[in-house]
């Protein structure tokens, strides 16, 4: 690696040129340029192609821009260092650049105190001074406006551990480790040169009706190949990622980009359930022949995939199918009587389903089931995703007075509509959603009205110190919580990928479907196993009785804003229901 780059200021103009042996020629014999000599090769490695911060120093604190330069042929990339005195904005003091920072990477005020030498109190001064003068909210906002204007410090204030690797953390502890480990200097002058990158496409749904869903997705996957590239990539190589919108419901719109990430050649493909509405997709996915990883929950699909292995062993859902929520929902109200904090008044239940083959999961001996724990099905409804007329269903099923509502509908704003007349109908029962309750812009629609529903989900976050750090990196970086399924499942499916390549050792897609198919990874949403046929993950409990072999399908109450787990248990308890007042 080669680092060369000009100060404006600094530098006067002057060039300065660095390699990972620690051979440094400077021109302008500038404290700093040493410094940021180090930390251009730090940048290098992060593989980024772009970085800016607020570089400190004991004088005038300056700007930095680096850029990464891909080396032609045999020539090796390089990086270009700009500089200019930073002007620190709306009267922010250099101290409180050091608050924002750490506030940034996800610090309390306690651990700002310690590392500052200052106490508590007076980093929460700071702090409100801070949301006065950039006009934010709360600390996440602090934070989504310190990234996005470039207002980090380096070197971060008590140094890189315990904080969220976004790219300027991984790119100080390169530089640290170059600086202070001769051996680690060796072994990365020994690395190849830099080879091109992974790229990773992601077919995301960011206009049309489901789009809520696509920005988590998309959110999700981009969090993990950050995470992913400031730890030095996958063997040296850094991921790109290339994304393609497409309104879920428009098939041309679909093929056209799914054909973008195609003629882009990307190593492997992540989708959430668009496939399910345009099942061409996989033939697409078969026909390209590199990963394809996606979220249909659709049992039919995972059918295709055991059948005909041989055409589309590329394939892989990576979460269980729409059959376990049958399995879940039966179980829930058997659930619901044993525990007894509800009491039927005649163990009906009222069903409402999109109009879409996918949310079909009333079918294959429902209502037989149903019958088994001594319930009924008392009416039945076919929702159209557009132009539903919600009112006369909410008439219609308030009439037919059932126990329990299930609507298995993903469109937040349609079932929101529909959540609120139920409301006005004065309907008293339970009302169970497939997922769709579960999408955040559900309870921000309906604000206290949503509490009480109840949802189901085939994935979802379950507790664990990397899905608490999961949940304050994402709410760091874009200033808004993660919903508790998409987000998390977009970003074990990248990590999934980049797990795979490196057990692989290369991207070659026989090879890393090979890893997938015979290995068992751990994510956010639980266990990965892909072995037991059809390549989709087992479902605990109905799919597997061992927690450990499968994703736990959780079901929840929106309790004051905050879904609670209800089930199954180990995960949750029924007694945590609040029944609604009959």
């Amino acid at each position: 690696m080669v680092i060369s780059g000009w100060n404006k200021y600094m530098m006067s103009q002057s060039e300065f040129t660095a390699d990972h042996h620690g051979h440094t020629t400077v021109l302008m014999g500038t404290a700093p340029a040493a410094e940021l000599i180090q930390l251009a090769r730090g940048f290098l490695l992060v593989n980024r192609t772009e970085a800016q911060f607020i570089f400190r120093t004991s004088g005038p604190w300056l700007a930095v821009r680096m850029e990464r330069h891909r080396g032609r042929g045999d020539q090796q990339d390089h990086a270009l260092v700009s500089t200019s005195y930073a002007v620190l904005p709306l009267g922010i003091t250099k101290r409180e650049i050091d608050v924002l920072t750490l506030v940034s990477l996800g610090l309390t005020n306690i651990e700002i105190a310690a590392r500052l030498g200052t106490s508590p109190r007076t980093v929460s001064t700071q702090i409100e001074r801070l949301l006065q003068k950039l006009d934010q909210r709360g600390r996440a906002g602090l934070a989504a406006l310190a990234v996005d204007s470039n207002l980090l410090a380096l070197p971060v204030p008590g140094g890189v551990d315990g904080v969220v690797p976004i790219a300027a953390v991984g790119l100080e502890k390169f530089a640290r480790m170059l600086a202070g480990n001769p051996d680690r200097v060796s072994a990365l002058a020994a690395l190849p040169p830099m080879r091109r990158p992974i790229l990773l496409g992601t077919l995301a749904s960011l206009s049309g009706n489901a789009t809520d869903d696509g920005e988590e997705h998309v959110r999700g996957s981009a969090l993990a190949v950050e995470e992913i590239n400031a730890n030095g990539g996958i063997a040296g190589r850094p991921l790109e990622h290339i994304v393609a919108d497409a309104d879920l419901f428009s098939p041309t719109d679909v093929r056209g980009a799914m054909q973008r990430l195609i003629d882009a050649r990307v190593d492997a493909i992540t989708t959430n359930y668009i496939s399910a509405e345009n099942p061409f997709i996989l033939d697409m996915a078969a026909d390209y022949g590199h990963p394809f990883l996606h979220l249909d929950t659709f049992e039919q699909h995972v059918e295709l995939v055991r059948d005909q292995p041989e055409r589309y062993w590329m394939i892989y859902q990576t979460c269980p199918s729409e059959k376990y929520y049958a399995m879940a929902f039966r179980r829930f109200l058997q659930e619901l009587e044993d525990s007894r904090r509800y009491t039927p008044v005649n163990r009906r239940v009222a069903i409402v389903e999109m109009d879409s083959p996918s949310t079909r999961i009333t079918g294959n001996g429902f209502e037989s089931a149903l019958s088994s724990v001594g319930w009924s099905i008392c009416s039945k409804v076919s929702a159209p995703f557009r132009q539903t007329d919600w009112r006369r269903i909410a008439r219609k099923i308030s009439a037919s007075n059932p126990d329990v509502v299930l609507v298995a509908h993903f469109i937040p704003d349609e079932i929101a509509l529909f959540h609120r007349l139920l409301k006005e109908h004065d309907f008293t029962g339970l009302v169970h959603y497939v997922y769709g309750a579960s999408i955040p812009r559900f309870k921000e629609l309906l604000g206290p009205l949503a509490d009480g529903a109840v949802w189901s989900s085939v994935t979802s976050r379950t507790d664990s110190a990397s899905a608490t750090k999961f949940h304050r990196d994402y709410l760091l970086r874009y200033g808004i919580e993660p919903g508790p399924s998409q987000a998390s499942a977009a970003y074990d499916q990248v990590q999934l990928l980049a797990w795979s390549w490196a057990r692989n050792g290369s991207t070659i897609p026989s090879g890393t479907c090979k890893v997938l198919r015979e290995e068992t990874y751990r994510g956010l949403n639980g266990i990965y196993y892909f072995g037991s046929g059809g390549q989709s993950p087992l479902s605990y409990p109905d799919g597997t009785a061992d927690p450990t072999l499968g994703q736990v399908l959780i079901t929840s109450q929106i309790q004051n804003g905050r879904s609670v787990v209800i089930s199954p248990p180990l995960f949750g308890a029924m007694n945590r229901l609040q029944a609604p007042t009959r």
